[in-house]
């Protein structure tokens, strides 16, 4: 007795292979900038104090307190000719190149206390215990206690002009010699005094748990250990050092602020990915999540999160049957982040020129696997694209590699075996019949040939009479 029965052969054409392990980025990339809307302002220099984002504005000489969220808090007038402003707990720290006063007002823009000077201050920095203040026409760096302004210590150098020629940290100071090239380093407790010096010029220093970050002219970055000799070196691209601001974080990673190249910069591992922004950096800050900068073209405020994107590393795609499939994604994320995953299908339109359909799909994290899955269907001649992304808390976006697939369905005719114990031959197929019409149908042209040369006379040969 013959049974019909149709059986779906499913080819599943994965152009990189059904098993494909694609990954984007062995790296974590920086995140993009965002930025502040509605505020009409002209930031120069910045801190950040808690929530608050404080900017020096020129246009109208204030002191702007700006929430995170980009609200005018407070404004207050501000001394003449601000040349930078910091932070350190509960205090915010302002100098001027109009005179020799240290300002030093609250969080809420309370005023606090004016220090004099014994002369002009060029540079300061911060920690969580100590503010030094470098006098280069004094050949003198001056100490502050964070917690009381009262003067610490005094240490007679003859330190450089400029700009983040000078930084703190723990119990020691670090400064650039008026030579441009010795790296000095002062322990604070043991009143001693380390040098270093470089071939190249050093243009800006920043140190941070007993290490200390020195670019030089060169567009070269140096690591100095805690044994003071440099350990690691890294090359920027040209013209970054210009003009540069160094942030090291507790994780390891650098990011500095090619403020003249309109970049961001992270060196992770010795990896270097940067991001450009919309605008000519003036100043920037590291906070806890994020770096803060100004652009005083744009005149606006922005930051780039500390977060780095998910990481896709593999996706596997696989045949369910019926034109189901089944996608699995190992995605990770550097910051031990929740993420959210998406499967993104794209079938392509069968008329030319036409955009495809995407369909999106929620991807469920199976912990017994450590992997994220998700399903989708397709109709037999769908073409498509498949891939997946990552989302972070802050939007911080990774992507697979887009896998082009093709379902296709053919249906065949099967008679269906008897009884193994009776004699039977092998069931015919509808493909057996097919290559058999095949074999006929070339038989056709040869047959043709043969009638055309059988009734073909040849021209009778005319006598002469």
């Amino acid at each position: 007795m013959k049974d019909k029965e149709k059986i779906s052969l499913f080819l599943a054409m994965f152009i990189l292979s059904l098993f494909i392990l694609s990954s984007i980025l062995e790296v974590s990339a920086i995140s993009h900038p965002k930025y502040l809307t509605n505020l009409e302002i002209t930031p120069t220099y910045m801190t950040v104090a808690g929530d608050r984002v404080i900017v020096y504005d020129p246009a109208g000489g204030n002191l702007l307190f700006i929430s995170k969220e980009g609200r005018l808090v407070r404004s207050l007038q501000a001394p003449k000719n601000i040349m930078d402003i910091t932070s350190s707990g509960d205090k915010i720290f302002l100098i001027s190149s109009a005179d020799t006063v240290l300002y030093v007002y609250g969080v809420q823009g309370e005023y606090v206390k004016e220090i004099e000077l014994p002369g002009p201050p060029n540079d300061f920095d911060v920690s969580s215990r100590f503010l030094s203040v470098s006098l280069p026409d004094n050949g003198l760096i001056i100490v502050f206690d964070v917690a009381s302004l009262n003067e610490s210590s005094r240490i007679w150098v003859d330190v450089d002009h400029g700009i983040s020629k000078i930084s703190v940290d723990n119990n020691f100071v670090y400064a650039v010699r008026s030579d441009g090239f010795t790296l000095v380093r002062i322990d604070l407790e043991r009143d001693r005094i380390d040098y270093l010096k470089l071939d190249e010029k050093i243009v800006a220093l920043k140190a941070s748990n007993s290490r200390v970050l020195v670019a030089t002219s060169d567009d070269t970055l140096y690591m100095v250990a805690e044994d003071f000799k440099i350990k690691k070196k890294w090359s920027l691209e040209k013209a970054s050092t210009i003009d540069i601001g160094l942030h090291m974080l507790s994780d390891g990673r650098i990011v500095y602020v090619a403020r003249s190249r309109w970049v961001i910069g992270e060196i992770e591992e010795g990896n270097v990915n940067e991001v450009r922004t919309e605008g000519r950096i003036f100043s920037d800050v590291l906070d806890v999540d994020r770096v803060w900068f100004t652009e005083v073209n744009t005149r606006r405020i922005g930051w780039v999160w500390l977060s780095r994107p998910p990481i896709v590393q593999s996706i596997t795609v696989e045949p369910q049957g019926g034109g189901s499939f089944t996608v699995s994604a190992k995605i990770i994320d550097p910051d031990k982040e929740d993420i959210k995953a998406l499967l993104i299908v794209t079938i392509k339109s069968k008329i030319p020129y036409l955009p495809g359909d995407n369909k999106t799909y929620d991807m469920e994290y199976l912990l017994d696997r450590d992997m994220y899955v998700s399903g989708f269907q397709l109709k037999a001649g769908d073409e498509a694209e498949v891939y997946v992304v990552a989302i972070d808390p802050v939007n911080n976006i990774g992507t697979s590699q887009r896998i082009p697939i093709k379902y296709v369905e053919e249906e065949t005719k099967t008679v269906t075996l008897v009884s193994p114990t009776t004699a039977s031959p092998r069931p015919i197929e509808l493909t057996d019949l097919y290559m058999v019409a095949s074999s006929l149908l070339l038989l056709i042209p040869i047959i043709a040939a043969l009638l055309i040369m059988k009734t073909k006379r040849k021209p009778k040969k005319k006598t002469r009479k």
